[in-house]
């Protein structure tokens, strides 16, 4: 009764506390971020090295092995798991709940760096936010429209340098992936009879192609007041030039790369076929990074409003007619609409029994 005579009292105090909860409850209902369940993800970093050519074994001896030697003594670190197949190698991490992502991205970049040494083919480690096997929040097919004349498997290149990067910029994406499709190669056929008539061996041409390959500092000079760097260019930038290189010279005559092998450029062999409903295409998906919130995310790759297009829906190829993009699921829409309804069916629950008791 305390309270009631207390309300009665001073109802211009109750006013205002009525006013104020009010107040919060309604800018709580529309500042909350809305998520289909509570974010407990723990952050993981992936790193993944190729090293072509390599066995499964080699792999895990010459690259894993020095690579676990030093990032199982990252602060925070929870689990380690390591992966090895052909050609590459994949080690996964899981940190504690609550570490910063961005610190976790530091942390082991500097302690990749710290290896001390690699082989000398192998390309440098990739360094990802977000596990491996990461469940995708956007997939995306890309179409041939009637009248396109090129090969679809042919334009793997175009997604890889103008779709994927402008999905990987959005904030909340920790990666984007291409499956199915051809990238473009620069290709060396080498003719068997040519290179036995000729007296040279395919590691001779090969450590000749090596060789020629790279661009070559040549240190500097003065000339009165300014300072000139020199260096020697040696990359190759067409199939002639490839043609061009001399593997060795046989009772004084040069044998070229042109003269045992026939260069070209063309496209890889295909490793992944995808298909959607039997036609072979090429799929893109978007992985978030861990902690994002979903709905966020994928707002930013649909763009603020509906009539104003986001990242997603530009990456539609404009320079490529006769392609379209397909997008197969988003999973936001079926996050969304029912936290939507929900959130606002909670208020319309919480405000029946207030108005029965006014009555």
């Amino acid at each position: 009764m305390k309270l009631v005579d207390t309300a009665i009292k001073k109802p211009v105090t109750v006013t205002v506390g009525v006013v104020l909860l009010v107040m919060f409850g309604l800018i709580s209902l529309f500042r909350i971020p809305i998520q289909l369940t509570p974010n407990v993800d723990m952050p993981e970093i992936s790193v993944e090295t190729v090293w072509r050519g390599a066995s499964p074994l080699e792999v895990e001896r010459e690259i894993v092995d020095m690579q676990e030697d030093e990032l199982k003594n990252v602060d925070g670190l929870d689990t380690i798991e390591s992966e090895s197949t052909d050609s590459s190698a994949y080690i996964n991490l899981m940190f504690e709940v609550g570490t910063s992502t961005e610190e976790a991205l530091l942390r082991v970049s500097n302690k990749l760096d710290q290896v001390k040494e690699y082989p000398a083919d192998m390309e440098k480690p990739v360094i990802k936010s977000g596990g491996r096997h990461e469940e995708a929040i956007a997939w995306m097919i890309l179409q041939a429209r009637e009248g396109y004349s090129g090969q679809l498997s042919h334009e793997y290149d175009f997604c890889d340098e103008h779709v994927k990067p402008r999905l990987e910029r959005i904030s909340g994406i920790a990666s984007a992936n291409i499956y199915g499709g051809q990238e473009r190669e620069l290709q060396v056929i080498v003719d068997s009879d040519a290179l036995a008539a000729r007296h040279v061996t395919i590691p001779e041409l090969m450590r000749a192609l090596d060789a020629e390959n790279q661009n070559i500092s040549a240190g500097d000079f003065d000339e009165g007041k300014r300072r000139y760097i020199a260096r020697t260019v040696g990359e190759f930038e067409s199939p002639e030039d490839v043609a061009d290189v001399i593997i060795k010279r046989v009772d004084g005559l040069p044998v070229k790369v042109g003269d045992v092998a026939r260069v070209s450029l063309g496209h890889e062999d295909i490793q992944v076929v995808v298909r959607h409903e039997g036609t072979p295409t090429i799929v893109i998906n978007a992985v978030r990074e861990t902690g994002s919130n979903v709905i966020v995310v994928m707002q930013r790759l649909r763009g603020p409003g509906r009539d104003e297009p986001g990242h997603f829906e530009r990456t539609r190829a404009p320079a490529r007619t006769g392609l379209r993009r397909n997008q197969l699921y988003i999973r936001g829409h079926w996050i969304g609409p029912p936290e939507y309804f929900r959130r606002r069916g909670f208020g319309y629950r919480r405000l029946t029994p207030v108005s029965s008791q006014c009555q």
